[in-house]
């Protein structure tokens, strides 16, 4: 069961079918680290080439419930365990229902990461320990905001990154079109909507390849030329790739995708679209110095 897991995930990874219309189960409860808070639940996620098939690795408390939203708010369709069912082998066969009535609670016995698959063709739920335990998993995904991506500053049309079954810390884009602009990466959709910089990874101020949670200064990477491209992101290093996907002129971050022309900012992290005379800090590329305008 785990290895054929670990394939499927792979091989929906892989599908050229990834989209910014990707499917989203959102998982919330005692069980997992954002509890009960909306805002930061993390979302499971579907592809185009299997929309009934959620997957995703995320770190679970033993003995502690858990369930999956079909929305961001309470009220809407959710999904827990059918009465009666142990989670035998790890499967557990999933009943709908909604404000907690029509299923029973979620649980795995102990402390872990897990890979979640939800089929809900067959209404079951797989749960199999990860091989990657060095550290708690929190996001089983990440969004592209910006108006590069198709789905512009909309929150909820996020681009999804798609998280790697074997290194649950890495997430991949898969092929992407995108346009002449900037990005940030959203950690959650509810919460990215409200636009608190705690939801979000920036580019880093002293390196465009490098990813800064919750930063001061609203850093985006640029991207000159609207093309196909290849953005893959790790937590783990807090580092970001961005290449064109085509065979010729692939480069990561500071070479082909990013636009180094200047931007300013105040000392307190303010963008600045046309700075006066002050002090500020001007970021080229991945240069980053104190100047005075006079």
């Amino acid at each position: 069961m785990k290895n054929f897991a670990k394939i499927a995930m792979a091989a929906m990874v892989a599908a050229s079918a990834m989209s910014a219309n990707a499917g989203r189960l959102w998982i919330v409860g005692d069980g997992v680290h954002s509890g009960w808070d909306l805002d930061g639940a993390t979302a499971l996620l579907s592809t185009a080439a299997e929309p009934e098939v959620y997957t995703g690795t995320v770190y679970l408390y033993g003995g502690k419930d858990f369930k999956f939203l079909t929305t961001t708010d309470w009220g809407g369709l959710e999904y827990g365990s059918a009465e009666g069912t142990t989670g035998d082998n790890g499967v557990t066969a999933l009943a709908s229902g909604t404000s907690d009535t029509g299923y029973g609670k979620l649980t795995v016995a102990e402390n872990a990461n897990y890979l979640l698959t939800v089929n809900l063709t067959n209404m079951t739920m797989t749960a199999v320990k990860s091989d990657y335990q060095q550290t708690e998993i929190t996001d089983c995904s990440l969004f592209m905001i910006g108006d590069a991506t198709e789905g512009g500053w909309s929150v909820d049309e996020g681009t999804p990154l798609y998280q790697q079954a074997e290194t649950p810390y890495v997430y991949k884009s898969g092929k992407v079109a995108l346009k002449a602009g900037s990005f940030k990466i959203a950690t959650t959709i509810k919460g990215g909507g409200t636009f608190n910089q705690k939801y979000y990874y920036f580019r880093d101020a002293d390196n465009a390849g490098k990813i800064a949670l919750d930063q001061d200064g609203d850093l985006q990477w640029q991207i000159a030329e609207a093309d196909d491209y290849l953005v893959d992101v790790n937590t783990a290093e807090g580092t970001i790739s961005i290449s064109k996907s085509t065979g010729t002129g692939v480069g990561a971050v500071g070479t082909v995708a990013v636009d180094e022309t200047e931007e300013y900012y105040t000392l307190q992290g303010i963008k600045v679209s046309e700075p006066a005379s002050g002090l500020y800090i001007r970021v080229r590329g991945t240069q980053r110095e104190k100047i005075v305008i006079k």
